[in-house]
């Protein structure tokens, strides 16, 4: 090998890497959405999406975006019942973030996680019910996750550090809607965002039709630790704690070692880079 092709190897690995670099990060999904030619209703019904809903390869999990002149709508479809139970105990945030310069960053979190919601931790969220639901009655899973969902009254706004701005209705004033349902074994999750404030408007996409915004969805991985760690056989834990109620062992309860099913759940985070799609003429 020549010392002059050494030299311009060499001179050319931070290109390499520089480009290695910014395709590997980029992970967002190219996508276009459809103008809304049919109503949306925001009900967690997937009737209103035919044909317009993408597979994520190997996920479990399907998306659809629609838009209009004024709103961004969403669809997701969740098979998978330990991405669900995820959504459910450690919340859901869908991130905004515009291409432009003027738009900020923010993030709607709905379903809120099992810490947000006010009350101790209800049966149906105790993780070791479900894990023996979802390995040896499966019958009892849809009744837990309708009772999950009916808990969900609220929606949080973040920023982009995850600070709650407001907390509102699934309904409200602010041209948000959110809704969730439950059948067959999938979760539909239904959201509508404005896209421009139009002094009506506190939390818009700042995005019209013809601009690009990016839609990323996220939940937090299930902290084993403090959720298993101390627990023992038909106890559950109260709300933000690690600790065992009662802080003694009762009934000569045993330890519950494994829950191989959330260990092996990876957090929810795809991202996609949406171009808005203009009025057909």
């Amino acid at each position: 090998m020549s010392k002059k092709f050494v030299i311009k190897l060499i001179s050319t690995l931070p290109i390499l890497i520089f480009i290695i670099l910014i395709t590997g990060c980029s992970g967002a999904k190219e996508t276009t959405s459809y103008w809304r030619t049919n109503e949306i209703k925001i009900d967690g019904d997937i009737s209103d999406w035919q044909n317009t809903l993408e597979s994520v390869p190997d996920k479990n999990f399907a998306v659809g975006f629609k838009n209009d002149d004024k709103f961004l709508y969403i669809s997701l479809i969740v098979n998978d019942r330990m991405k669900i139970m995820q959504m459910f105990r450690t919340g859901f945030i869908t991130w905004f973030t515009p291409a432009g310069e003027n738009g900020k960053a923010f993030g709607i979190k709905f379903p809120l996680s099992n810490k947000d919601l006010e009350g101790e931790q209800p049966q149906e969220m105790n993780m070791e019910n479900f894990q023996r639901d979802n390995g040896d009655n499966s019958g009892n899973i849809e009744k837990r996750f309708v009772q999950m969902l009916n808990r969900q009254k609220e929606l949080e706004i973040v920023n982009k550090d995850k600070f709650p701005l407001n907390l509102l209705s699934p309904e409200n004033k602010e041209g948000i809607r959110a809704k969730l349902g439950y059948n067959a074994n999938r979760l539909v999750y239904e959201l509508q965002v404005p896209l421009t404030g139009d002094g009506k408007y506190s939390f818009p996409v700042e995005a019209v039709p013809g601009e690009k915004v990016n839609i990323r969805f996220e939940t937090e991985k299930i902290d084993l630790e403090s959720s298993r760690g101390s627990m023992r056989e038909g106890e559950s834990m109260p709300r933000g704690s690690g600790q065992m109620r009662g802080g003694g062992q009762r009934g000569g309860g045993k330890m519950r070692q494994g829950m191989p099913g959330f260990q092996n759940s990876e957090p929810i985070n795809y991202s996609f880079d949406v171009l808005l799609q203009q009025q057909p003429k």
